[in-house]
C-alpha cells in the first residue's frame, strides 16, 4: 500500500469499528431493553432475586462485547478503501491503487499518484459517517427507562424476600435454644433421651425456611415428648425425692443419711440380725410410714415396704431382706422413670415455648403501636381493700376475670367493686367491675391462681379509702400492685414449684403419714387435670 494513504486509512479503519459499534448497538437496543423489562417485571411477581441484577448485566454485557469485538476484529485494507470510495465518491480510486500496487507502468503511476492526490485533500469523517437508527432508537428510548422506573419503585418481593430472611433467622436462634436446652437437660439424671430429640428437633429446623413447617415440627416434637410424661408424674416425682430427702433427715439404722433410698434399705436388711425386738419394731412402724407416704406417687414400692415391715414383725428376717432389696430396686426405677419422664416435659415445654417465639416472630410484637385506641384492662378485688388493674393505649378495653376495665394513660385510678370487692387508687389500668376469681363467663377461673409471688406485678402503693358500691366495701388500706402487671398466674406455670415446696414441707418428721399422703394424693389430682 502507498504510505501516502498509510494515515487516511488508519482514520478510516477507527472509524469504520466506531460505526460498526454503534450501529450493532442500536439494533441490538430495542432487543435488550424488551429483555431486561421482562426480567423486571417478573422480578414482581416471582421470587427471581437475581432477575433485576441480570438485567442490569444483560445490558452492560451486550454493550461490552460489541465495544470489545470493534476493538479486536481485524479490517482488511481493502475493506478500508472501498469503505473509503464509496463514502468520498472516488470511483474506486483507492481501491484501484492498492490492486496496482505491485505493478509497474504508467498506468499504475497514474492510479496511485490520483489516489495520493485525493488522500491529501480528504477528511476521514467525510469519508465514514456515523448514522443514528431512529426506529430502533426509539423503541430502546422508550422501554429502557420504563424498565429502570419499575427496578427502581420497591419490589413487593423484597419484602417477601426479607421477611423470608427474618423467618431464616428467627428458625436458626430457635434451633440454637433448643440445642442449649439440649445440653442443659442432657446434664441431668435421665435426660439422654429427651436431649438427643431436641438436637434431633434442631436439626430439622435448620433443613426448613417455612414458619409453618417449623411450627409443624415443633408442635410434634411437643405432643411426642409430652406422650411419655404419665399423668401421675408429679405424684411419683414428689414420692420419689420425698422418700430420698426423708432417709437423708432422718437415717434408717445402719446409714449416716448420705446414701441412696436403695442403700439404706439394704444396710438396714443387713442390721436386721443383730436388732432386738424393741429396734425391729420401730423399724417396722419406720417402714410402714414411709410407705404412707410413698403411697399415691409409688405404689409399687409402698406395698414391698410394708411387706417388709411385715415380715420384721413376724421374725422373717430373710423375707425382710428380699422386700427391702426390692423396694429399693422398685424406688431406683420410679426415680429413673420420673427423672426422664421429667426430662422429657421439660424438653416438651422448650418445644412449646420455641412455637410461641417463632408466633410471635411472625406476629410482630403485639403491643407495639398502642397508643390512642383498644386496650386491654383488668380489675381485681381480693379480700380487704386489694385491688390492681391493668391497662395500655387510651381508649377502652374488655377486662377479663374481673370485668371491663378502662383507662387513659398515665396514672389513673382503678376502682374494683363488687361482693367482697374493693375500691381503691393506683396501678394502671382504669375501673373493672366483677364479683369473685371468674373466668369472664361467670364460672369458676380453675385455670389460674393468685399468687403475687409468682405474678407479673411491680411496686406497691396504698390502696384504700372510700366505700364500696357494690355488695361490700373497702375496710382499711392495704399494699397493692401499682403498675400493668397481675397477681393471677398459670395454675400449670406454678405446680412444680408448689409440688417442691410441699414436699420439702413433708420432710419435717413431726408431718404425720397420713398427711402427707393426702398432700401427695392432692398434688397428684392437680396434676392430672392441668
Amino acid at each position: 500500500m502507498n504510505r501516502s494513504l498509510t494515515p487516511l486509512f488508519r482514520a478510516v479503519r477507527r472509524r469504520l469499528r466506531v460505526a460498526w459499534a454503534l450501529a450493532t448497538l442500536q439494533l441490538l437496543a430495542p432487543v435488550v431493553a424488551v429483555a431486561a423489562l421482562a426480567l423486571v417485571v417478573a422480578a414482581r411477581y416471582f421470587d427471581l432475586p437475581w432477575a433485576e441484577p441480570a438485567a442490569l448485566w444483560l445490558s452492560a454485557a451486550i454493550a461490552v462485547g460489541v465495544v470489545g469485538y470493534a476493538v479486536v476484529c481485524k479490517v482488511p485494507d481493502m475493506l478500508v478503501a472501498r469503505a473509503a470510495d464509496r463514502g468520498l465518491h472516488t470511483r474506486d480510486a483507492f481501491a484501484t491503487s492498492l490492486e496496482l500496487a505491485g505493478d509497474d507502468g504508467d498506468f499504475p503511476e497514474r492510479v496511485r499518484a490520483r489516489a495520493d492526490e485525493i488522500a491529501s485533500v480528504s477528511a476521514p469523517k467525510e469519508a465514514v459517517r456515523y448514522r443514528l437508527l431512529r426506529k430502533p432508537t426509539g423503541i430502546a428510548a422508550v422501554i429502557a427507562p420504563a424498565a429502570l422506573a419499575l427496578a427502581l419503585i420497591a419490589n413487593p418481593q423484597d419484602a417477601l424476600r426479607e421477611q423470608r430472611a427474618d423467618d431464616e433467622a428467627a428458625i436458626e436462634a430457635t434451633a440454637d435454644v433448643l440445642r442449649a436446652e439440649a445440653e442443659r437437660i442432657a446434664e441431668q439424671p435421665g435426660g439422654e433421651e429427651a436431649a438427643e430429640r431436641l438436637e434431633q428437633l434442631a436439626e430439622e429446623l435448620e433443613k426448613t425456611s417455612s414458619l409453618d413447617e417449623a411450627d409443624e415440627l415443633l408442635d410434634d416434637a411437643a405432643a411426642e415428648l409430652r406422650e411419655q410424661v404419665s399423668p401421675d408424674l408429679l405424684a411419683k416425682k414428689a414420692a420419689t425425692e420425698g422418700l430420698q430427702r426423708s432417709l437423708e433427715t432422718a437415717p434408717l439404722p445402719g446409714s449416716t443419711g448420705e446414701e441412696s433410698v436403695q442403700e439404706q434399705l439394704d444396710a438396714l436388711g443387713e442390721q436386721l440380725p443383730d436388732m432386738t425386738d424393741d429396734e425391729r419394731a420401730e423399724a417396722a412402724e419406720r417402714l410402714d410410714d414411709l410407705a404412707a407416704t410413698q403411697e399415691a406417687g409409688d405404689p409399687g414400692t409402698a406395698q414391698l415396704l410394708r411387706e417388709a415391715a411385715q415380715a420384721i414383725r413376724e421374725g422373717d428376717v430373710s423375707t425382710a431382706r428380699a422386700r427391702l432389696g426390692e423396694a429399693g430396686q422398685a424406688n431406683a426405677q420410679s426415680s429413673a422413670e420420673a427423672a426422664e419422664q421429667t426430662a422429657a416435659g421439660e424438653a416438651a415445654q422448650a418445644a412449646s415455648d420455641a412455637a410461641d417465639r417463632l408466633a410471635e416472630a411472625r406476629e410482630g410484637d403485639p403491643s407495639a403501636g398502642q397508643g390512642q385506641g383498644q386496650g386491654q384492662g383488668q380489675g381485681q378485688g381480693q379480700g380487704q381493700g386489694q385491688g390492681s388493674g391493668q391497662g395500655s393505649g387510651q381508649g377502652s378495653g374488655q377486662g377479663s376475670g374481673q370485668g371491663q376495665g378502662q383507662g387513659s394513660g398515665g396514672n389513673p385510678s382503678g376502682n374494683v367493686n363488687g361482693g367482697g370487692g374493693t375500691s381503691g387508687t393506683g396501678g394502671q389500668g382504669g375501673q373493672g367491675t366483677g364479683t369473685g376469681h371468674t373466668d369472664g363467663s361467670g364460672n369458676p377461673d380453675t385455670d389460674t391462681i393468685y399468687d403475687p409471688a409468682h405474678g407479673t406485678g411491680g411496686e406497691t402503693g396504698s390502696v384504700g379509702g372510700g366505700s364500696g358500691n357494690g355488695q361490700g366495701g373497702t375496710i382499711g388500706t392495704t399494699d397493692g400492685q401499682t403498675n400493668s402487671g397481675s397477681s393471677n398466674v398459670a395454675v400449670s406455670d406454678v405446680l412444680d414449684d408448689y409440688a417442691r415446696e410441699a414436699t420439702d414441707a413433708m420432710d419435717n418428721p413431726s408431718v404425720p403419714p397420713s398427711v402427707r399422703a393426702l398432700v401427695l394424693a392432692y398434688f397428684n389430682q392437680l396434676q392430672g387435670e392441668n
